[in-house]
């Protein structure tokens, strides 16, 4: 506020006001609207004025917003500080994690570069909390474990053809060259010839079991599978093997639930096939007078298959070796077989997300085949590796 006064010649005898002069002020009181701008741009302010007679003169009083000018100004300039302090927060929040990202993308680029040139076992491993690039990692990872487990087993399969096929391939050689020279008689030469026709039958039942293996780890199957009931399935099992135990002189203990059993998904005829594999090792390899328990538990984490004898056993060092393929214990190479029952069976296992166990059954061995409620789903983190489809347990029990 200020005011303004002239006496009766017309000179301004007060005026207090120091941003608006006495002739702007006493101008403005000649105007219609008794209001004026002074100065310019953002600088300018509006006062407004009203004036009457006073004594021999005249009294004008005024207001100007030059104080609500300053105060706009403030808050402008408080306006721009924070917005440009957000501003430059949130570009370096964007310049850190664009950085960081990049690093992360890159470790990603050069993981996936080194895996290409033969480092199979190179991994993703992020530190810190899970997120989005973090999840994407994971995914890769998982890529890289199945990658590397192809790679794996199919270069595990080459050796061990290699290798297991050599002997009977050369010994079919060698009884064709004989046969060859003509010097056989006929008895001797039909004898050969069923003998190749043997060796040939066991090349295409070996060729079958690897061919089954690799076609049952593609997963493909999954796509037929139906509920079963694993109740049933194992008492068929025990239905049909009771009479072939009791001729080799063996004894059947079954345990099976008396109420119900959540069923699995799965192929029937493939479950079937698995669990007649760890029977039909019992039978082969347990002697006269072993007990051969077949039954199901209900546990909390899911449901367990047990195929358990009270036989010799597998000593503890073999038990791991008897998941790789062709492979077969210096006591049972007497008898028929190739080594791929376990890994066939293991891989059946692996296709329904069950998990086979060998153990100690203190005495004899234990199978356990274990039917998760859910399946196997692990918590997606970068540091965190896929989930063996079997396990070697050593403990007693």
């Amino acid at each position: 506020m200020f005011v303004s006064i002239k006496d009766r010649n017309g000179d301004v005898i007060i005026h207090t006001s120091s941003e608006i002069s006495a002739r702007q002020a006493w101008q403005a009181e000649n105007l219609s609207i008794h209001s004026a701008r002074v100065g310019t741009g953002f600088s300018s302010n509006r006062f407004y004025v009203a004036a009457a007679p006073f004594s021999a003169g005249r009294l004008l009083v005024g207001q100007t917003d030059v104080k609500a000018f300053e105060k706009r100004t403030e808050l402008l300039a408080a306006f721009v500080a924070v917005n440009g302090s957000v501003l430059a927060l949130a570009f370096a929040t964007w310049a850190f994690l664009s950085r960081r990202s990049r690093q992360r993308i890159d470790v990603m680029n050069t993981t996936l570069a080194a895996f290409s040139s033969g480092d199979i076992d190179r991994r993703i491993i992020f530190q810190g909390g899970t997120d989005a690039l973090s999840e994407l990692a994971y995914a890769i990872n998982t890529s890289l474990d199945y990658s590397r487990n192809l790679i794996q087993t199919l270069n595990q399969t080459s050796t061990d053809i290699a290798h297991n096929l050599k002997k009977p391939m050369t010994r079919l050689r060698q009884r064709l060259e004989l046969v060859s020279t003509g010097v056989l008689s006929q008895d001797e030469f039909k004898r050969k010839i069923e003998e190749n026709i043997q060796d040939i039958d066991s090349l295409i039942a070996i060729f079958e079991a690897l061919l089954n293996i690799g076609q049952l780890q593609s997963g493909n199957w999954r796509s037929r599978f139906v509920d079963v009931d694993l109740v049933a399935l194992v008492s068929h099992v025990i239905d049909v093997y009771e009479p072939i135990i009791s001729d080799h002189d063996l004894h059947l203990e079954a345990a099976l639930p008396e109420g119900p059993i959540p069923a699995v998904q799965g192929d029937r005829e493939l479950l079937l096939e698995m669990i007649v594999n760890f029977v039909e090792n019992a039978i082969q390899y347990c002697p006269a007078g072993t007990t051969i328990r077949i039954g199901i538990d209900q546990v909390r984490g899911g449901t367990d298959i047990i195929i358990a004898d009270n036989g010799a056993g597998v000593p503890p060092d073999e038990m791991r070796n008897l998941f790789q393929r062709f492979y077969r214990l210096e006591t049972s190479r007497a008898k028929p077989g190739h080594g791929l029952g376990i890994p066939f069976a293991v891989a059946i296992g692996e296709l329904h997300r069950a998990v086979v166990e060998l153990c100690d059954n203190n005495p004899g061995l234990k199978v356990l085949i274990h039917f998760p409620a859910r399946p196997v789903r692990v918590t997606p983190q970068a540091q965190l590796r896929m989930r063996s489809g079997y396990r070697v347990r050593h403990v007693r029990r």
